[in-house]
């Protein structure tokens, strides 16, 4: 009875996450979700709904559905994996990601020979096969892991908060990846069970229901690389008021009387002061200029420098000089893809931009977006 219970309510808990994929959200702009992390959920919500009722149910001859789901499980493998590996190289498709499915398609060819020709027995082969899988994928995952995302490092707050978001998230689903696939090894190799065996697998449903509920607890997961992981351009457009900027309160206490006198009329022009920076800041190329100060920013917009330094001290959360930095990648990443390095080199991009040097830039733009711009390149 408990394992068809845990069984009903984790394809119930699926079905609402992929409810929640095409339904209207304040995310709408990044309505579509991850392909790989989409069929996860599928195939697993299908998988445990049909145990649910087959239990149930026992006369309701679906027992030939159940074992077709349970060999189609093994797609998942290389799901997580290319999942990890799309929340690093930005979700693309490519031909070459259809190799991980070969061996999900030889377990169906094993299958289906087993089925068909009861004298042959390749139980052996294919436990052979699943436990070959399982460590790669689970090696490969954490490798490429460790080294793209748990181990990325930026000064920036804003891009913190960001890759603090993604690095958690990877760590708890790998570690929900790596004890699904424990469970299966311990089933099959030490309870000698067969590799299509469903004894325990009310031990995964439990498991897979506790990743669900953690991404029903933080929807933004949902919407993939695409949200989590924002190229600069979007941060430009959106991010900085809700990360960069801080409307409501101020970042320090405000200690001095004639900043105490001026706090009631900047927060009454709070909002169009920052609609006037970020236009100056994103569609110009005023931050092209490596000299470029606060005393420059408030000339250009009219705006008095007293007013800017308290916009800075108080409702920003960077530093100035971070600021630049974050200005400056995101004009570097436009031209970037615009083909800038068809005709120029890096370094000269660095200048251009407004970076003193280049290896100042090299740190900003990896810490900012991630990756180096070789690497962008590949993604754009």
């Amino acid at each position: 009875m408990f394992s068809i219970v845990i069984f009903f309510v984790s394809s119930s808990f699926g079905f609402l996450s992929i409810a929640k994929f095409f339904g209207k959200n304040k995310y709408q702009e990044h309505k579509f979700v991850n392909k790989y992390l989409f069929l996860i959920i599928a195939v697993n919500s299908i998988r445990f709904l049909f145990h649910g009722i087959s239990l149930t149910y026992p006369e309701s001859h679906i027992n030939n559905v159940v074992k077709f789901l349970n060999v189609i499980q093994f797609i998942l493998m290389p799901c997580y994996y290319l999942y990890f590996h799309d929340i690093i190289n930005e979700d693309k498709f490519d031909l070459k990601n259809l190799y991980h499915f070969i061996v999900p398609f030889w377990f169906g060819a094993i299958f289906i020979v087993s089925y068909l020709v009861k004298s042959i027995n390749l139980d052996l082969i294919q436990k052979l096969l699943f436990l070959v899988s399982i460590l790669f994928y689970i090696v490969s995952a954490f490798h490429l892991l460790y080294k793209n995302v748990w181990k990325r490092k930026t000064e920036i707050k804003v891009i913190q908060k960001q890759n603090n978001l993604i690095k958690n998230w990877t760590i708890f689903l790998f570690l929900g990846f790596l004890m699904l696939g424990l469970v299966r090894i311990f089933s099959v190799f030490y309870l000698k069970d067969s590799i299509l065996s469903t004894n325990y697998l009310w031990v995964s449903a439990l498991l897979w229901l506790s990743i669900l509920v953690k991404l029903n607890l933080s929807p933004e997961i949902l919407y993939g690389y695409s949200f989590l992981n924002k190229t600069l351009n979007a941060e430009a457009k959106k991010l900085n008021l809700s990360g960069v900027w801080l409307t409501e309160g101020t970042v320090a206490p405000i200690n001095m009387e004639r900043e105490k006198i001026l706090a009631p009329k900047i927060k009454s022009l709070i909002m169009e002061y920052l609609h006037q920076i970020e236009e100056l800041s994103f569609h110009s190329q005023a931050f092209r200029n490596p000299d470029y100060s606060l005393n420059d920013m408030a000339a250009a917009l009219n705006i008095p420098i007293s007013h800017i330094n308290f916009i800075f001290k108080y409702h920003c959360n960077e530093s100035f000089s971070d600021y630049k930095k974050i200005v400056r990648i995101n004009d570097a990443t436009k031209l970037l893809e615009n083909g800038y390095l068809n005709k120029h080199k890096v370094e000269t991009l660095a200048a251009f931009v407004g970076f003193t040097s280049y290896n100042t830039f090299s740190i900003a733009f990896k810490s900012i977006t991630g990756v180096t711009t070789q690497e962008y390149l590949k993604r754009t």
